[in-house]
């Protein structure tokens, strides 16, 4: 008790007369047993704190004020202590992706090459890509983005299409753009037509904080990785030209001839001369040739020949005689191989109405695929058609036919997945002359041809597994070009 009224005499002066009074009380015989001992008297002369002392460090525990000595010793080499440097972000996958597209129509290429140090592996699947297409033609819409269907892409990593590629090695394939670009998005591969080109999967949203998860377009084989994993990879912008390679326009392949080349006489290697030229060609006989002064005047160019119907060597043709031609949907779209159905017109281009007998087994189709050529043959003359299956055709008038291929063509036929050629040929092949009908007869070919794509089959879109091959090295004309520009 005497201890307590010291420490509070000791806080407060303005009290220390009542604290003396207090004191006097020490002799009394009641409060004998409150006499400090030795050890409280010890703490006398050191109870003492300044005034200006904080008032809460004097009113805390014992037990408090030894319980916050070491958390200031604990806290005194956090303060000091320096922060780690973030750890470099890793560097990014050395994937290069390249389209080749040397003319609007395909074929295109599909180039990955590893411009690293180290392997890495990629998904060898042209399937993986996607474009967007900007186009100059104000009929169809500005954009078109072409991809894979969802029933022939693959929905993750295809992995028996997984390759790993060493330093300096490259994935390359060909293919049809059509396979991506399929049905009306055909419009946009055009001349003049800007494609930027994507290879794999989408990246993470701008918003989304993870990282990128699998799959990968590009990924190491290392562990712990030698480079960032890459969801995809964007290939260089790509202008599509007007015309075909340089190549083959040179070779005379598919290039539209003009009126010229109508006129001037085709060369052994089938490219067309020039009609200026009139210098005669040595030939392989030893006939002389006619000089130059001998040759016949020609005619102006601005004025036709005039050619003697009948003349001696010249056929008769008869432009207003019945006839058909045969034209095909230019696409279809097949889930599988039992859905393939192509729709075929047969229309009387001509001038007279005909009598004719069509039916679909008179359907006959060439069938150009991943696993090479089929033909699909027509059924032969029966001679038993009724006479209400002729028909009487006037001039315009058409007949439409449907027909599943897979009830005329091998079961083999269409057993992989990909794009088709299609061209169907009409032999109509029944005279009617046991009926007294005089029919129309031909074998009529298709003006066009029909683009098929077939999502699901028995056989992969693949037939055998990717390999990688060396970087190719640009050609010189390339190089030279590459510096110019």
């Amino acid at each position: 008790m005497r201890t307590r009224l010291v420490r509070i005499a000791c806080l407060f002066p303005s009290a220390a007369s009542a604290a003396v009074a207090v004191l006097g009380l020490a002799s009394s015989p009641a409060l004998a047993e409150e006499k400090p001992g030795p050890a409280q008297q010890g703490e006398k002369p050191s109870s003492a704190a300044p005034a200006d002392g904080p008032k809460a460090d004097a009113a805390a525990p014992p037990g408090e004020a030894r319980a916050a000595a070491p958390k200031a010793s604990a806290a005194a080499p956090r303060a000091g202590a320096k922060k780690k440097a973030p750890e470099p972000p890793p560097l990014p996958a050395p994937a290069r992706v390249w389209l080749v597209a040397p003319s609007p129509r395909g074929p295109w290429t599909l180039r990955i090459d590893n411009e690293g140090e180290r392997p890495m592996r990629v998904p060898a699947d042209v399937r993986l890509l996607r474009f967007e297409i900007d186009t100059l033609n104000k009929r169809t819409k500005k954009t078109t983005r072409c991809a894979a269907p969802a029933g022939l892409k693959p929905s993750g990593f295809p992995e028996r299409r997984a390759l790993l590629l060493a330093p300096g090695q490259s994935y390359v394939e060909h293919f049809d753009p059509r396979l991506l670009c399929f049905g009306k998005d055909e419009a946009a591969l055009a001349g003049g037509a800007v494609v930027r080109a994507w290879y794999g999967w989408g990246p993470p949203p701008k918003w989304s904080r993870k990282a990128p998860s699998a799959p990968f377009a590009a990924e190491s084989t290392d562990d712990p990785p030698a480079f960032a994993p890459a969801p995809g990879l964007a290939a260089p912008t790509v202008v599509l030209s007007y015309g075909l390679p340089r190549k083959e326009a040179a070779a005379g392949g598919a290039e539209p001839p003009s009126a010229a080349d109508h006129q001037a006489p085709a060369s052994a290697d089938g490219a067309a001369q020039p009609s200026a030229d009139k210098t005669p060609q040595p030939s392989a006989d030893t006939t002389p040739q006619p000089s130059a002064d001998k040759t016949p005047p020609q005619p102006p160019a601005d004025k036709p020949i005039q050619v003697a119907a009948g003349a001696p060597g010249e056929p008769i043709v008869d432009a207003n005689a019945p006839r058909l031609e045969l034209t095909s949907e230019p696409w279809s779209d097949a889930a599988s191989p039992r859905s393939i159905v192509v729709r075929v017109s047969a229309k009387n281009a001509g001038k007279r109405p005909m009598t004719v007998a069509i039916r679909s087994r008179m359907l006959a189709f060439h069938v150009a695929g991943p696993n090479g050529t089929t033909v699909c043959e027509a059924s032969a003359p029966t001679g038993a058609i009724p006479r209400d299956m002729f028909r009487t055709l006037k001039p315009g008038a058409s007949v439409d036919l449907s027909l599943l291929l897979r009830e005329v063509c091998p079961d083999d036929t269409f057993a992989r997945e990909g794009l088709y050629q299609v061209r169907a040929t009409l032999h109509a092949n029944e005279p009617g002359t046991g009926l007294g009908v005089d029919a129309y007869t031909a074998v009529v070919h298709a003006k066009s041809s029909t683009l098929l794509r077939v999502k699901s089959a028995p056989e992969p879109f693949y037939a055998g597994a990717p390999r990688a091959v060396p970087t190719p090295k640009p050609e010189e004309g390339e190089v030279e070009q590459e510096e110019r520009d």
